[in-house]
């Protein structure tokens, strides 16, 4: 349950220690590089869905879009190339 988590200081200190450092994941620049891009309007079909699955905005006709391979789904570009955070 959320109530028994200890947030203090030490807690996650000894958290931290216990599971080791957790850098966010992210997909290599090839892989998406490698991925077929277009506009919303020049892949769209019947079948399309009209909201990005990560920002969840409408598409516009003229959006930027990548196509996830063996899968149905599209994404606004700039979502999909998100870079994340720098390590500090």
């Amino acid at each position: 349950r959320d109530e028994d988590f200890d947030t203090s200081y030490e807690s996650l200190l000894s958290l931290a220690a216990t599971i080791g450092e957790v850098r966010p994941r992210h997909t290599p620049d090839h892989i998406i590089n490698s991925l077929p891009t277009g506009t919303f309007k020049e892949w769209r079909n019947t079948e399309s869905d009209h909201r990005c699955p990560i920002c969840l905005d409408d598409y516009q006709e003229d959006d930027a879009v990548m196509k996830l391979s063996d899968c149905s789904h599209w994404l606004h570009k700039n979502c999909l190339q998100v870079r994340p955070w720098p390590h500090m």
